[in-house]
């Protein structure tokens, strides 16, 4: 069925897949949820014929428990993950030069954005230039690569003030085609595009190496939970009391996955970057993602932030043509969530735990116990505003510095033995409250503007009163993260809450006060209370409308460019990188293999590891700290590198050499075949113990595989793609298991890994010792199969049959051709 149609604005004609087409007639589909709209054009706007064009349409009319593809228009990516995958995707043109093959074929296939998240100090370090000479040869050599060098600002809002566009334009064949835009990230900072209408999943590195070579990703119909907001928002609340109420109504409610789409008249009391917060929260209360449907909120947003008012107006034309715009439709929701505004009330979080909630009405009656002539029990002796999160916040940071200037303006102050510091993490942000003036509000009332990275200590005779008279005083935050271990060790009560309470606090000096009937200061024999210092919403929509794209376009007219040294490095224009063996930040591996599998034989394989119950990613693939005397350590010393500049796996994972050796090199792990614990094994023909590495080169240069048996859930947690790249270049061919996470099990096959699962048996039940030999051989392959299994022990052999975990034909076909990346660069070479 032909869908595509066409509409004409400011004299351009833009084509676009008219889903109204199929919904108009179709009332099952006219009230899907918006997100479950995009997937559905998406996936009509990718079938191949007339037969997957109606099975799409069946699975979302009728909402099956289907596969379903997702085609995400761009990939962004933070230095941490993006780094890694370059060095794979160059990795893999080495692999097409060997062959005589084109390399230039070899580029993402859409849009990649990759953002050096970090500040570009004045002495460059060895790991900088490394990197940075690598990460600017790949911007010459891949096309659709952007790369935002560093300095430029903090990964998730740069996507978020600037590349995001909502819709992706492409020419095609001399026509202009629209669609949403959809983006995937190894970041979970993706879930704040959702608060922007953008559709975007987190994902591991080996899917996004997938999809960078044009590969969709595969998953269920998801449920999607609609979540009402309505009525309206009492005086006394921040916007920030409505953001938490929501997130821990939402982890009460117990998600498992589900998409998460909100919806009501009370939206309009949400801002964009409220919103960011929300959706950014996603996994902490078990959503895929939570996506905000674009209204005339987020249009004025992006025009303000992009200067694109023509832009903007084709959004909403192209939005409202295809039903994708917020509207008062009633759509049907798998499940919905009430949430009502009228009931709530300013929390508190505290004095323990960041989860604990105190009633704001209860602190009056704080016990005072101690005290000194200047200093008692929950007197406030810190109080910070200092968050990434909530700094990000226009409207609460807006709102407080309007309550410090009323307050500066009776002539109020912070108790003198109170240190105050506030932290910002925008350029944006602070450039908005210099030119606005509202900066001096928080410095004239005694905050020190500081950089995240400093804090500030108390005063030492503060000190000496709290530890010679046991006092529990008090530090007032509104940062959430990490609010646990950036407790001072000498202050007991810690309260989390909005940047305008915490400067109403400051001001009173303790925690034992009812803020809305005592008075928080006398001036001049006036009772100042706090409706007195507390903003309307007129007041802070007067600011936030004068806000303009003029700001934006100052921080981000040199984006790309970069800071000087970047400008300054000279790096090769060959096609394929110049690996240099002496990098320890920096080396290509080889993780692909050309193969035709017709049949599984794998002949008299070694044992690697016989492993417990619930071996997780961060047990196979760690990124702590590199250790002593480990193969990783060894290498780096043969390097010239010294021990106290070993640093952690993290910062080396765009080196493979680091990352394989470094396979199993945790202290949780114990291999059952020795008694030490971490990566070790036995070498049975010398009776010796040796690292996991050690022993893969010894098997690989006689050209023996390797198998790892474990128990349940093998390669659970977070998925890892050096959980995956790692085990493969060991050469571990197969690993057999009680039981799989589902993921990792994915993205074994896609690299090539045979996953087994046991029908009856276990290691204990075989008597495994880890010295025997193992067969795995099938005449064919076939998904959802049986496959044969022979242990050779010193007496007898043992023959039983395993469960083969290529669950489809879509696996086989993968594994066949030595997993989906080997498959996928079949097609492209």
């Amino acid at each position: 069925m032909n869908i595509i149609n066409s509409f004409e604005i400011e004299n351009e004609t833009f084509y676009f897949y008219d889903i109204n087409k199929v919904i108009d007639t179709n009332q099952k589909l006219k009230k899907l949820p918006i997100i479950l709209k995009i997937l559905l054009e998406s996936n009509l706007r990718y079938s191949k014929d007339e037969i997957e064009f109606n099975k799409i349409l069946n699975i979302f009319t009728h909402r099956m428990n289907s596969q379903i593809n997702f085609y995400p228009s761009r990939i962004v990516m933070q230095n941490i993950t993006g780094i890694s995958n370059l060095v794979d995707l160059a990795s893999i043109r080495d692999i097409v030069k060997s062959e005589n093959g084109n390399v230039d074929n070899i580029n993402p296939q859409i849009i990649v954005d990759l953002i050096i998240d970090q500040s570009l100090q004045e002495n460059v370090s060895e790991y900088d230039t490394e990197v940075y000479e690598f990460v600017k040869w790949a911007k010459n050599a891949f096309s659709k690569l952007r790369v935002i060098p560093p300095g430029s600002g903090v990964y998730n809002r740069i996507n978020f003030e600037y590349l995001s566009t909502i819709l992706h334009l492409e020419k095609k064949d001399e026509k202009f085609i629209l669609y949403p835009e959809t983006i995937i990230s190894a970041d979970s900072n993706t879930n704040m595009s959702n608060s922007f209408g953008v559709l975007g999943l987190p994902l591991d590195g080996i899917d996004i190496l997938s999809t960078i070579l044009g590969h969709p990703i595969t998953l269920t119909l998801p449920k999607v939970l609609g979540v009402n907001i309505y009525g309206d928002l009492k005086e006394g609340l921040t916007s920030s009391d409505l953001v938490w109420a929501l997130i821990n109504k939402l982890k009460e409610y117990g998600l498992k996955g589900e998409l998460v789409e909100f919806y009501g008249e009370g939206l309009k009391y949400i801002t964009l970057e409220d919103r960011s917060l929300i959706s950014n929260m996603a996994p902490e209360y078990g959503s895929r993602c939570s996506f905000f449907t674009i209204d005339d909120k987020t249009i004025s947003y992006f025009n303000k932030t992009r200067d694109t008012e023509d832009y903007g107006k084709l959004i909403k034309v192209y939005l409202e043509k295809q039903s994708l715009y917020n509207s008062n439709d009633e759509l049907d929701y798998d499940e919905t969530l009430d949430f009502d505004l009228l009931i709530l009330s300013p929390k508190i979080n505290g004095p323990k735990k960041v989860q604990d909630i105190v009633d704001i009405n209860s602190l009056k009656e704080l016990s005072i116990i101690n005290k000194t002539s200047s200093l008692k029990d929950m007197d406030i002796v810190l109080s910070e505003i200092n968050s990434s999160k909530t700094t990000s916040s226009l409207y609460l940071l807006i709102h407080a510095a309007l309550v410090a200037k009323k307050a500066l303006e009776f002539g109020l102050k912070f108790n003198r033995n109170i240190k105050a510091s506030f932290c910002l993490d925008s350029s944006f942000i602070k450039d908005y409250l210099e030119r606005f003036d509202l900066l001096k509000y928080f410095e004239s009332l005694g905050f020190n503007i500081l950089s995240c990275k400093n804090l500030l200590d108390l005063d030492p005779d503060i000190e000496s009163q709290i530890k010679n008279f046991n006092l529990n005083v008090s530090s007032v935050t509104s940062e959430d993260n990490n609010f646990e271990k950036k407790k001072h060790s000498l202050v007991k009560s810690n309260y989390l809450m909005s940047p305008s309470l915490v400067i109403t606090y400051s001001l009173v000096g303790t925690m034992k006060f009812d803020i809305y009937s005592d008075v928080i200061g006398v001036i001049d024999d006036k009772d100042i209370h706090l409706s007195d210092l507390w903003p309307s919403q007129l007041e802070i929509g007067n600011y936030l409308q004068e806000i303009n794209n003029t700001l934006y376009k100052e921080v981000y007219k040199d984006i790309f460019r970069g800071k000087e040294f970047w400008q300054k490095l000279i790096v090769s224009k060959n096609n394929t990188f110049d690996w240099n063996n002496n990098s320890t930040y920096i080396q290509g591996s080889k993780f692909i293999e050309d193969t035709n599998l017709e049949r599984i034989e794998i002949k008299n394989a070694g044992i690697l590891a016989l492993l417990s119950d619930s071996i997780s990613t961060n047990d196979i693939s760690t990124f702590g700290q590199i250790s002593l005397y480990s193969s990783s350590s060894k290498y780096l010393e043969n390097k010239g590198v010294k021990s106290f500049e070993y640093k952690s796996f993290e910062s080396r994972r765009a080196n493979a050499e680091v990352m394989v050796r470094g396979i199993f090199d945790s202290s949780n792990l114990q291999n059952q075949m020795v008694s030490k614990e971490g990566g070790y094994t036995m070498d049975y023909e010398s009776g010796e113990i040796v690292s996991i590495y050690d022993k893969a080169q010894k098997f690989k240069e006689i050209n023996r595989p390797l198998v790892i048996f474990a128990g349940s859930d093998y390669g659970k947690g977070k998925p890892k793609d050096w959980a995956v790249k790692g085990i493969k270049l060991l050469g571990v061919r197969a690993i057999i298991a009680k039981s799989f996470d589902e993921i990792h099990k994915s993205n074994l096959i896609s690299l090539g890994i045979l996953p087994l699962e046991f029908i009856d048996d276990d290691i204990e039940s075989l008597k495994l010792k880890g010295y025997e030999g193992i067969t795995i051989k099938s005449d064919g392959l076939k998904a959802d199969s049986k496959i044969n299994m022979i242990i050779h022990k010193k007496d007898r052999d043992i023959e039983l049959e395993l469960k083969c975990r290529l669950d489809n034909d879509t696996e086989v076909i993968y594994y066949k051709n030595g997993g989906t990346l080997s498959f996928l660069l079949k097609s492209i070479r």
